[in-house]
């Protein structure tokens, strides 16, 4: 029955958003220029007439429509002034990759999916570097925009034991967070746009010891907590938040857990 569930669903999902997909001829077009561009090596317009997609008047004319529907992209090659290179526009890329999340996705139509705002508790450095390590692996393995919140040192520690070809791509962002609610937020919200034009998902993970380091009162690191988990659902942002033990109250941990709307449905992570 789910397999039917997720045909449905991704049937669904071709109509609303992937009507553009006409003839067999678009999708080898949309399939070779995404397969090289995400290879970091975007095909030629020449390259492309070479790959027998189909006559050359048809590949032209189902490109140059393409391109007129805002999908394909081209530019001037970097090497080659001559060379005209096409990659799949910001907005097409998107809509792949929700579609290949539905693909991946073990439960098609039934409510929401997995959290977006959960909350943990680590009682050791190397429990920290655990939890952030794997959370952040994960989405660097999917090709997420992932941000790390965390003061230098833990930066220097999470940094030194993921994939530098990862990092190196431009995938991974830090930084230290901000002491007022309104700049931190509205820089989360910037990096959650550079990640959508650019067709990624937004993976934040926030040792949440950088506010204390940086004297951030509790009720703005709380306020903080508290816009960011209205944020995280309307901008697709999946984000871990975990305190040391060591240095926050029970009280205090648990104010920050009910700022996380994802704690009754989930269990709080633990390190």
């Amino acid at each position: 029955m789910r397999l039917f569930e997720k045909l449905r669903a991704l049937r669904a999902f071709e109509r609303q958003h992937l009507d553009f997909l006409c003839t067999l001829e678009d999708h080898r077009l949309i399939g070779e220029v995404g397969y090289h561009q995400a290879k970091g090596k975007p095909l030629t317009q020449r390259q492309l007439l070479l790959l027998d997609v189909g006559s050359i008047a048809t590949v032209q004319r189902r490109l140059r429509r393409l391109k007129e529907l805002g999908l394909v992209q081209q530019q001037r090659a970097a090497s080659d002034r001559r060379a005209v290179e096409l990659t799949l526009s910001p907005k097409c890329l998107r809509n792949f990759a929700k579609y290949d999340a539905l693909m991946s996705s073990k439960s098609p139509a039934r409510g929401r999916g997995g959290p977006s705002h959960v909350c943990g508790l680590y009682d050791s450095d190397a429990a920290r570097r655990k939890l952030l390590v794997t959370f952040l692996a994960q989405g660097l393995k999917q090709g997420d925009k992932c941000l790390l919140v965390a003061t230098a040192d833990v930066q220097d520690d999470i940094l030194a034991e993921l994939p530098d070809r990862r990092k190196a791509s431009g995938q991974m962002v830090v930084s230290e967070g901000y002491d007022s609610a309104d700049t931190h937020v509205a820089f989360l919200k910037r990096v959650s746009q550079e990640a959508k034009q650019a067709g990624q998902s937004l993976r934040l993970a926030g040792d949440m010891s950088w506010a204390t380091s940086s004297n951030v009162r509790v009720d703005v690191m709380l306020d903080i907590e508290t816009r960011l988990d209205a944020l995280a659902r309307p901008l697709s942002l999946t984000v871990l938040c975990i305190y040391d033990a060591r240095h926050i109250s029970s009280g205090d941990f648990l104010r920050a857990v009910k700022c996380h709307r994802d704690h009754s449905r989930y269990p709080i992570v633990l390190g």
